[in-house]
């Protein structure tokens, strides 16, 4: 038989290296997993709230509204409103400021342009430095293609040193563009 011989101070060497470096390693793993498992909770502790939310939501019942004659009168009114403002907004702008300019004249100065884009009207409001030059501009507003039953609406002579200019309010029917 032989003899036994155990040695009890032999150095451990590269594999207690290896065993440390791979317990570090587990150990580095066992936290990441640890802390993306909590990460995952709660993502999902956030959406089956949202998904809780939900199906309360379509459970819940709404209101039934109800027209009464009143409302649908209403309504109405503030459809026809609407429609007016969007008929004025549709206008063909510039063929109307086009035919204004053509009908233009040193001695007329239109101040205000008023559209009604329903009834396809426009009013005119300006000065003109004498009378005569205010009915020359009206002829030569209904000579264009665009206005049509050009009338003189209002006027008011004012009194000035040179001369006696003249105020005046003009209705007319636009027709150009359609």
């Amino acid at each position: 038989m032989r003899a036994l011989h155990l040695d009890f101070l032999h150095p451990a060497g590269p594999r207690l290296r290896i065993g440390a470096a791979l317990l570090a390693l587990g150990i580095v793993a066992a936290g990441l997993v640890g802390w993306r498992y909590h990460a995952l909770a709660g993502e999902v502790a956030r959406l089956e709230a949202q998904v809780e939310d939900q199906r309360n939501l379509a459970r819940r019942s709404f209101p039934r509204l109800r027209a009464s004659a009143g409302d649908a009168k209403l309504l109405a009114q503030e459809v026809g409103r609407a429609n007016a403002v969007l008929a004025s907004l549709t206008l063909p702008w510039d063929a109307m400021f086009g035919e204004l300019e053509s009908a233009a004249s040193a001695n007329v100065a239109l101040l205000g342009i008023q559209p009604d884009g329903a009834g396809r009207q426009v009013r005119l409001a300006g000065e003109a430095r004498r009378f005569e030059d205010l009915l020359a501009y009206v002829a030569r507003l209904e000579a264009t293609a665009g206005f049509a039953n050009v009338f003189l609406a209002g006027h008011e002579l004012k009194a000035d040193a040179a001369g006696q200019p003249v105020a005046f309010t003009l209705t007319a029917d636009w027709v150009g563009g359609r």
